[in-house]
């Protein structure tokens, strides 16, 4: 069974997160659309509740940015390395995401930013399909 990292490293969680955005507009998804608007002020909450650095946040922002860019040009290029570009999540991976979005909700001081973070955590449920996951380990008794 993988080891399901309980805090992720705030780092971590903003390349997810900034991953994510960065595959939902390589998908065909508009900039404007309310998904992507989530996942990006989900990165800005994610820096903000750990303290990191401007130039850690920047980074992030000028990768959707660019990719934003890629797609208005017609290019459809995906700004992250192949290795990054729509990675496939599991079960532990996703469950690591939720805990990191969950810790972070907590770490927020203003109750609209987590409810941010808690609506990101559930758009990342969703999209990355913790449900079929769950159905697919069955109900533990040996029986799906």
């Amino acid at each position: 069974m993988t080891k399901i990292e309980k805090h992720p490293a705030p780092e971590k969680l903003l390349r997810q997160i900034t991953a994510e955005t960065i595959n939902g507009l390589g998908l065909g998804g508009p900039a404007d659309h309310p998904t992507i608007t989530t996942m990006e002020t989900g990165a800005g909450l994610i820096a903000k509740a750990w303290n990191l650095p401007q130039e850690t946040l920047q980074s992030s922002i000028d990768l959707i940015q660019r990719q934003k860019q890629n797609i208005r040009s017609g290019s459809g290029e995906s700004v992250l390395p192949p290795d990054e570009d729509l990675e496939s999540y599991d079960g532990p991976m996703i469950v690591e995401l939720l805990w990191g979005l969950f810790e972070t909700a907590v770490k927020l001081e203003d109750a609209p930013d987590r409810a941010a973070i808690h609506e990101l955590a559930i758009l990342m449920a969703d999209s990355l399909s913790l449900d079929e996951w769950i159905e697919a380990c069955g109900n533990g008794d040996g029986k799906n």
